[in-house]
């Protein structure tokens, strides 16, 4: 899943790296230190057991399979390029820690240990894959991590600050938010660094495949060349929203194809800010497509809603009048990782199916 604020960076207990750091030094600790010196999280929560945290847990049973099957020498390693320069990760990690992209190693066949499930996790599409996966808290508890005992740590932008002291826990691997295109992008990377190609390419044909079966079902309702709008309501704010930032937006935009309004392609496609607040004013303008899909982020009032479906302008609305208003239930739809955008093709398509 992509969906985060790209500027976003928090603050982390003192009492957290006092605690790690001493549990590290005890244990050894990791020789990669390159970056700048930072402190560790700690959310409170209790860790998993000693008998959890020696249970392997190599594989995701989500169909793609092969996870299994690779028997390699556990002293192997391989190099991978990351954010942080070339590191040393082994061959074939059993215990993979994830502070973000779980999803995509699902999707790869690959069972993190561990995982942030308040901010990162909790789609219905992965809800059997990440019952098993523990919690490292919400920013992520180094302690925590240090007590699944991982063979390798996943890491994006978010938790940069913390690289020097999981890095001291096991190799870790930062993959910037920014040097990932797409959702397909992010795939074909992954299945690079995990020497997971097969998988990755094999998600990539179910996706071609999910696609072009929903374009076929739709092919009455949905004619080539319709445009569509994604818009979200949270709270007073209103947001225009692109193909790459959750929310439904890769299904709309590129698996069904609808095409952006000229205003949203270049001001939030095109130029990749992908999130665009707007005033209502502009709406009208900006708005003026044959579909218009709504989403309606976690804490937006009734009254809030209504500010905007009940107001003149937002009636005149050709999408509105026409009755091609598609709600998107936000826990459904916000989610962007590869298992979930799968999901994601066959609900909307339902739901459009269902619509006028």
């Amino acid at each position: 899943m992509r969906s985060f604020n790209r500027t976003a960076r928090f603050t982390i207990l003192a009492v957290s790296l006092l605690a790690v750091t001493t549990a590290v030094s005890a244990c050894g600790g990791n020789s990669n230190t390159d970056a700048p010196p930072s402190s560790a999280a700690n959310a409170g929560n209790t860790p998993p057991s000693a008998n959890d945290a020696d249970k392997p847990a190599n594989d995701a049973s989500n169909g793609s399979g092969g996870a299994n099957a690779r028997q390699t020498d556990a002293a192997a390693t391989r190099t991978v390029n990351t954010t942080k320069g070339e590191i040393e990760i082994p061959a074939d990690p059993q215990r993979i820690v994830a502070g973000y992209y779980s999803g995509t190693l699902l999707a790869l066949g690959i069972q993190p240990v561990g995982g942030s499930k308040e901010w990162w996790m909790g789609s219905p599409f992965l809800t059997k894959q990440e019952a098993s996966i523990a919690d490292i808290g919400s920013p992520a508890s180094a302690e925590k991590v240090l007590a699944l005992k991982p063979d390798l740590i996943v890491i994006n932008d978010t938790l940069s600050e913390e690289y020097d002291d999981l890095a001291k826990i096991a190799p870790t691997m930062f993959i910037a938010y920014e040097s990932i295109k797409n959702i397909h992008d992010e795939v074909k990377q992954f299945g690079a660094l995990m020497n997971r190609t097969k998988e990755a390419e094999a998600w990539e044909a179910e996706y071609d495949s999910k696609a072009e079966q929903a374009r076929e079902k739709l092919k009455g309702k949905v004619k080539p060349g319709m445009t569509a709008v994604l818009l979200e309501a949270d709270g007073k704010t209103l947001a225009v929203m692109g193909d790459n930032y959750g929310r439904g937006g890769e299904v709309i935009y590129n698996a069904l194809r609808f095409k952006a309004p000229d205003w949203v392609q270049k001001n939030v496609i095109d130029n990749g800010v992908q999130y665009q607040e707007i005033s209502m004013e502009k709406l009208g303008e900006i708005a003026n497509a044959d579909y218009i899909f709504l989403s309606t982020y976690e804490g937006t009032t009734e009254a809030q809603l209504k500010a905007v479906t009940d107001s003149s302008i937002w009636k005149s609305l050709p999408a509105v009048k026409q009755g091609h208003l598609i709600p998107l239930d936000y826990k459904t739809y916000f989610y962007f990782d590869p298992v979930s955008v799968l999901g994601q093709i066959d609900a909307l398509t339902q739901t459009l199916l269902e619509s006028k």
